[in-house]
């Protein structure tokens, strides 16, 4: 049952990513941020641009949740984008113009040459959008990060969800990181390599690290950092920590069991559930049940701080919780948790823990389903851009997400593999992030059809495969 309502959230946000976007993004776009944003940024008069910052928001979101993130394909969905926006304006003018008309033809005539209520825009505004990708370019540099985080903060509230219920007064959080790879140019810094040669410099292609904040039952992402290859984990999840309010329940793999960042977790006044897979030292101080009790922790001499200036204490009190494995009785796994109330049941922190994944979509997951392996852009600033606006789209297909359905039941006969894991796929992508077709048109494929021995490319391929191979 864990698997199935998984893999059942990403099949829907993959059937809507298969959809047209527009008509569903559209509605959930948080215009009136960008507006407001607008107002602080031109503090003087401001130029009518035709990209402005709500459509080129707008169809750089649209652009990420696409397999085809190419810069003409963005062009392509702006004018889309262009063309609703002016048959949007051209319908309120009509309608604007006819009431004045009906409020003219009520009063007394007037002297002079009638008006004529038509509809006059600016000419930039009635053209089309030209197919030229510079513009577009231009106008994705001109959108500010502080833009793009404000947007972010709008998407990832859960204002009118009834999917978030509180367990224990506490709101659930999931924390993770991934790396992903980056590419080789002289805008991306040197803090993202981390393999390093024989002359000892730095070489290999960089890597960023990608730590989220996930919350429990809606599945938005809450907050995320972007951190060079060669920190850890550990050292930038603080500063995703100190975003939880209060009484909040934080769920985390074996990682995050630290010393160090228990007494950072107690001391921000939340609690933690985290598995124990290794050996760790501890005093029992008092039990509260079979395979239930209250541990001390003493400072290991190794234990070094997750965050500048952090003091360590000599030793923490958690709760320290063994639990069978439900496959094989004879195996067993151990939680560590700073919630040490008596009434809340070993077992309910036990089924909070391992339902972190029955509702969540993990990190490694969001990852592929928005094909952010590879970032496409060629500086640092440009890729904090293009992933916090696809954290922003991804925020808003949950959204589309938990307002259609209430229940998450899967149905066992739907073969939920075959659905999201998809063996032919339309487009593959390279190193370097560049979309390509599987049967590219090339020589020796082009003299095979030249010979007229077989139409169908995917059979030339195989017979010019086959003979390779006998010669």
């Amino acid at each position: 049952m864990t698997p199935n309502s998984s893999l059942e959230l990403s099949c829907r946000i993959q059937d809507m990513m298969r959809q047209d976007m527009l008509q569903f993004i559209g509605p959930l776009f948080p215009v009136d941020t960008v507006k407001e944003y607008e107002q602080e940024y031109y503090t003087s008069k401001k130029r009518d641009r035709v990209y402005t910052f709500e459509s080129t928001l707008l169809t750089m979101m649209i652009t990420a949740i696409q397999d085809d993130k190419s810069l003409q394909n963005s062009v392509d969905i702006f004018q889309e984008v262009f063309q609703r926006n002016r048959q949007a304006v051209l319908k309120f003018e009509q309608g604007r113009l006819e009431e004045l008309r009906l409020q003219a033809q009520q009063q007394a005539p007037r002297v002079g040459r009638p008006c004529e209520y038509k509809v006059k825009l600016p000419a930039s505004k009635m053209k089309d959008i030209s197919s030229n990708t510079a513009a577009y370019s231009k106008a994705r540099k001109r959108v500010d990060l502080a833009l793009i985080d404000r947007v972010f903060k709008e998407t990832a509230t859960d204002k009118g969800l009834s999917c978030v219920k509180p367990w224990h007064e506490r709101i659930a959080y999931n924390t993770d990181g991934t790396y992903f790879q980056m590419q080789d140019g002289e805008g991306i810094p040197e803090k993202y390599r981390a393999q390093k040669g024989k002359n000892g410099k730095l070489q290999g292609y960089p890597q960023g690290l990608l730590q989220v904040l996930t919350q429990h039952g809606s599945g938005l992402i809450s907050a995320y950092k972007i951190a060079g290859r060669t920190e850890s984990e550990l050292t930038v999840a603080p500063d995703l920590v100190k975003q939880l309010p209060p009484l909040s329940l934080l769920l985390a793999d074996d990682l995050y069991n630290c010393f160090a960042f228990l007494a950072y977790i107690i001391e921000r006044g939340i609690d933690i559930i985290v598995p124990e897979k290794k050996d760790r030292h501890y005093t029992t101080i008092r039990q509260l049940d079979i395979g239930d009790e209250i541990v001390e922790l003493i400072k290991p001499y190794d234990a070094h701080p997750v965050y500048e200036g952090q003091k360590l204490p000599s030793k923490l009190l958690v709760r320290r919780i063994v639990y069978p494995d439900t496959e094989d009785p004879h195996k067993t796994h151990v939680l560590l948790t700073t919630i040490r109330e008596e009434s809340i049941n070993k077992m309910e922190i036990v089924l909070k823990y391992t339902s972190r994944w029955d509702v969540e979509i993990t990190i490694r997951e969001i990852k592929t389903m928005m094909d952010m392996n590879i970032a496409r852009s060629k500086t640092e600033e440009m890729v904090f851009k293009e992933y916090g606006v696809a954290l922003c789209a991804y925020n808003l297909l949950r959204r589309m997400v938990a307002q259609s359905v209430k229940e998450t039941d899967f149905s066992p006969q739907a073969d939920i593999f075959q659905k999201l894991f998809a063996p032919y796929k339309s487009s593959l992508v390279d190193r370097k992030g560049r979309v390509y077709s599987r049967w590219a048109p090339g020589r020796p494929l082009t003299c095979y059809q030249k010979n007229r021995q077989t139409s169908n490319p995917a059979e030339a391929w195989a017979s010019l495969s086959s003979k390779n191979k006998s010669g």
